[in-house]
């Protein structure tokens, strides 16, 4: 259902308070890189007023950093020294650095996102991705191996040609459901049976993983490595998602060719049904299509984490668009002058984000609103159904009726799943206040320290890798 990635999407270092006068530091101190680094050049199609490079980690983590800072991380390694690195990197930013100013970025922007260091002893514990409305409580359906594979055989499937016949074959086959009545007969029938109300779910499901094949071949399709395929919980619904964090790497039409790609395979399945129902007439077929229009649509809302979602974030070039929420919010309702992170898109980039923010924001309030007054309500018609079911099933069996008793199954999984979301998300939140608040309390004691006579550099950086979903 979703194109979910277990690491986030990039993110750049937020800017450093001004550090004030530099303390001075041993110009041979050599710095080193994280194991299993990769500068991957320019993030191709930004929304930035200034371009941004795309780091990797070892760990999968993509990281923007800004030109200075990408021209400092190069130098990092094999050797050299502070003076070094200074001398390389300003020649490659066009400025002078001098080694305390090399230092200062090493320590208050790379270190803290596990980029670089002075030394394995005082590497901190790499950011991991945590994303509050990310997918929780995965589980890996395919390894990327076997991945890898499917996305090689269908990536074809992208020749323009082939798209062409798909879309338009799937044009013509809606209008011939909705002329003849089909559709509308097919719905009927399905709901009236439970076997073939089971034959729409396995249908569906199989479209579900096809979906997430799609996304896989789009990543190949372009250059990129896509990693395996599986499923969780976002929010509080089931959801499948694919790792397809290497499209990072991808120009713009690459990756929004992967943003695509699962709804495009929805298509491709919607017609390959269609063909399979003129040869055979089976009648849930026609309904097995309505639904996979409707899975489309929800697909492209682009509120939560959805294909959407980062259609959206690649058309204007900023891979993280939750994480310009505070910001947007602290201008609009505060009042106050723009935080780095909005000063430095690009002015049309930004209305864009601003528009998204004023519709994403009363919706997630207002679903949050209602879950809270009708919780009860949900809980105790939940529980009556739960226990309706169970004595369905019970019943399915007892008379030998496999149809009913695994509807009756699956009713219940479907039931159970939001509750096991919501208290994920619950224990998830409670988890991330306390750690923004033991992180704040570390850092005022630190600045409490330097104040009281340390001689380091004045103002850090709080830089945080978070989690996202593509």
């Amino acid at each position: 259902m979703t194109r979910q990635i277990p690491h986030n999407a990039p993110t750049s270092p937020p800017a450093a308070a001004d550090p004030g006068p530099l303390a001075a530091v041993d110009p041979d101190l050599r710095p080193v890189r994280a194991e299993g680094l990769s500068l991957l050049g320019e993030y191709e199609g930004g929304g930035y007023d200034e371009p941004r490079y795309l780091v990797s980690r070892g760990d999968g983590q993509m990281v923007l950093v800004s030109r200075m800072l990408n021209a400092v991380l190069a130098g990092v390694g094999d050797g050299r020294t502070l003076a070094q690195i200074a001398e390389n990197a300003g020649q490659t930013y066009g400025a002078v650095l001098s080694p305390e100013a090399v230092h200062y970025l090493i320590e208050h922007k790379l270190k803290p996102l596990g980029l670089a260091g002075f030394g394995e002893e005082e590497q901190e514990e790499r950011p991991r991705a945590n994303p509050l409305l990310g997918l929780s409580l995965r589980g890996v359906l395919l390894p990327a191996k076997v991945v890898r594979r499917l996305a090689a055989v269908f990536y074809p499937l992208f020749v323009a040609p082939v798209i062409v016949t798909v879309l338009l074959a799937l044009g013509v086959l809606d209008v011939w459901l909705l002329a003849t009545g089909h559709a509308n007969a097919s719905i009927h029938a399905s709901i009236g049976s439970p076997l073939l109300m089971l034959a729409v779910f396995g249908v569906m499901l199989a479209n579900t993983l096809f979906h997430e094949c799609g996304h896989a071949a789009g990543c190949h399709y372009g250059g990129g490595q896509p990693g395996a395929i599986g499923v969780g919980v976002l929010i509080m619904v089931p959801a499948f998602y694919t790792n397809v964090n290497d499209a990072y790497r991808l120009d713009r039409r690459g990756r929004l060719r992967t943003d695509l790609g699962g709804i495009y395979f929805n298509a491709v399945f919607a017609v390959v049904i269609g063909a399979i129902y003129l040869l055979t007439g089976f009648a849930p077929l026609p309904a097995i299509i309505v639904l996979i229009h409707l899975q489309i649509l929800q697909q492209l809302i682009p509120l939560v984490r959805l294909d959407g979602y980062y259609i959206l974030g690649d058309l204007v070039g900023v891979p993280n668009l939750f994480e310009q929420i505070p910001h947007i919010l602290r201008r609009a309702i505060l009042r106050r002058e723009p935080a780095r992170p909005i000063a430095t898109l690009r002015p049309r980039t930004r209305r864009i984000i601003t528009a998204w923010v004023a519709l994403v924001v009363p919706a997630l309030i207002a679903a949050l609103v209602n879950l809270i007054l009708f919780l009860p309500s949900y809980l105790h018609t939940a529980s009556i159904n739960i226990a309706h079911y169970w004595q369905v099933c019970g019943i399915g069996i007892a008379e030998g009726d496999v149809g009913i008793a695994a509807v009756a199954v699956i009713s219940i999984v479907v039931l159970l799943v939001p509750w096991v979301g919501l208290t994920s998300l619950v224990l998830r939140t409670i988890a991330k206040v306390t750690l923004l608040v033991a992180r704040r309390r570390r850092k005022a004691a630190a600045e409490s320290k330097r104040r009281g006579g340390a001689c380091g550099t004045e103002g850090g950086v709080a830089a945080y890798q978070r989690q996202a979903t593509r």
